[in-house]
């Protein structure tokens, strides 16, 4: 499979036109009228009565203040969420699926592990699951990714030395099996490692010090003009060694595996109103597994180039962002911010060795 918005005026104006009154021809003039007298007008020294104006026709200043802005959620476009934000680390492969609660997030990032494999960062604000897994561990990459949020909650299941320092220096607030282990279990749905499930609910409950999200830089708008013009795009393939796969229906992204529409465990498809293409660079962060496969960084700071599938159609750009605190901004080839479709969103974190294919 293939992917890749007179006054009219008028005037009347009175002339005094004057008449010229001309003698009859004949050989003997007539005389000159007489002149008739005439008063000079003398100017009164008495000035005339000021003019005054009534309260119902006197000037009235009036300050009008400009519309209310309707403030929307920076992770959907749609109704503000004073809720946490929780991001939980996501197994994505075969052993993994059918993952459980994946189709509630609102943005789901897919990012590369070691040995060609990737795993998922699914972010929830608009709806937490009583349910999601299966839960693994804490890479690097998160702790860059996801400071852009401000002080998010990271669901996860252990990590490495490494990955875990970085976690404890950063405001991210470690909601790990070990720090709240009453709200984890393990399903029978899979064996170890990829049966270690969450109930979102209850860590939201919890007392943490998670806050609400800062925005990471994504605007949105229904209709785009852009679009118009934009390449057309039904199918996109991005493989980072193992292939992410997308479907346009003509409303949604569906998310494909083994070639069928994919659905979470609750037997609710996992769709999108927006792909995003974010084309990274990524390099080895000193962690190795068991069998001594490097653990990659993917890298968010910094700057480069996407393509945003929406609508069935693909807009290019670049992104940049520029602190690790700070939001990522997506522009066009002319400055403007390049607008997501309100809804959710995957963002696919596609490092230098990636390929893509579109059709």
């Amino acid at each position: 499979m293939t992917i890749r918005v007179l006054h009219r005026r008028s005037r009347i104006a009175a002339a005094l036109v004057p008449f010229l009154l001309l003698a009859g021809c004949g050989s003997d003039p007539s005389p000159a009228p007489p002149v008739p007298e005439t008063t000079p007008v003398v100017a009164s020294s008495t000035p005339p009565p000021p003019v005054t104006t009534s309260p119902s026709t006197s000037a009235v200043t009036t300050t009008s203040k400009p519309p209310a802005v309707k403030k929307t959620s920076p992770l959907t476009g749609g109704e503000v969420i004073d809720g946490p934000v929780l991001a939980v680390k996501i197994d994505n492969t075969s052993a993994g699926r059918p993952q459980f609660g994946l189709s509630s997030a609102d943005i789901v990032y897919v990012e590369q592990v070691e040995a060609g494999l990737t795993r998922l960062v699914a972010v929830f604000q608009s709806d937490l699951p009583t349910e999601v897994g299966p839960v693994r561990s804490v890479r690097s990459t998160d702790v860059e990714l996801l400071q852009a949020y401000g002080s998010p909650g990271l669901v996860f299941s252990g990590g490495a030395g490494g990955p875990m320092a970085l976690l404890a220096a950063s405001p991210i607030v470690n909601l790990s099996e070990d720090s709240l282990p009453q709200y984890f279990w393990r399903s029978d749905a899979a064996s170890a490692p990829y049966n270690l499930h969450v109930d979102l609910t209850k860590i939201a409950e919890a007392d943490t010090d998670v806050t609400p999200t800062t925005p990471i830089g994504f605007t949105f708008a229904a209709k785009d003009k852009r679009l118009a013009t934009a390449k057309k795009v039904t199918d996109i393939t991005v493989a980072m060694v193992t292939e992410v796969q997308f479907t346009y229906t003509g409303s949604k992204y569906q998310v494909v595996h083994d070639g069928e529409p994919y659905e979470d465990a609750g037997g609710n498809p996992v769709v999108a109103d927006n792909v995003l293409l974010q084309n990274v660079v990524n390099e080895p962060d000193g962690t190795v597994d068991s069998v001594g496969s490097p653990s990659y960084e993917t890298h968010t700071v910094g700057e480069g180039t996407f393509t945003l599938f929406r609508d069935g159609r693909a807009i290019d750009g670049t992104w940049k962002r520029t602190d690790v605190d700070g939001p990522t901004t997506y522009l066009d080839d002319k400055g403007k911010a390049v607008d997501l479709k309100p809804g959710k969103s995957w963002v696919l974190l596609a490092p230098q060795n990636s390929t893509v294919t579109v059709s």
